[in-house]
């Protein structure tokens, strides 16, 4: 007789089970973000002590993407002001080539470098332009020619000019800008 009742109660627990799992089957899941959560009124959900907060997901990240990704700091780069050179005035009248209308060369931005396999490439941004392109050894860029790419910087060539432009601009020497040597 005992078996008989544990068999029935086996199965009347069995069949509560299934009961149950039908019942959840047709419940709607709320699958909304947690930062849009509405309680069943309608109103916002309650937040309760030690629950996870997450700010508005729908705002505004573009300070976010305005600081620079591959700079240590995450701060937009402040070059220090430099001090005007004095310049000698000569005594006597020197007469000036006519003057050209040609824009100064000013030299890419360097945005990105990437090493891999023994190949590198520099992300350089031309000045004014919105976008920036990947460049190898030896390719020319706004009349520059990137003559040599390391981990912390890419050397631009243009008519017997050299420039570097560093990947870390506010790093010289190994001292933060700003900070004091001793």
């Amino acid at each position: 007789m005992t078996g008989k009742f544990a068999g029935l109660a086996l199965a009347a627990a069995i069949a509560a089970l299934v009961a149950f799992n039908l019942v959840l089957y047709d419940t709607p899941v709320d699958t909304a973000p947690i930062g849009s959560a509405k309680a069943r009124d309608g109103a916002l959900a309650p937040s309760s002590p030690g629950s996870l907060q997450i700010a508005d997901l729908d705002g505004d990240y573009t300070e976010t993407f305005e600081r620079p990704l591959f700079s240590p700091t995450r701060r937009q780069f402040v070059p220090e002001p430099v001090e005007p050179q004095p310049v000698e005035v000569a005594s006597a009248t020197v007469e000036q080539p006519a003057a050209q209308n040609v824009a100064p060369a000013v030299a890419p931005s360097l945005l990105g470098i990437s090493i891999h396999g023994g190949s590198a490439q520099a992300l350089l941004r031309i000045a004014g332009a919105e976008s920036a392109f990947w460049y190898g050894n030896g390719e020319t860029v706004d009349g520059w020619t990137l003559s040599a790419i390391d981990k912390n910087q890419a050397v631009l060539e243009r008519g017997g000019k050299i420039t570097r432009l560093s990947l870390y601009p506010s790093v010289q020497d190994g001292q933060p800008v700003g900070s004091v040597g001793q």
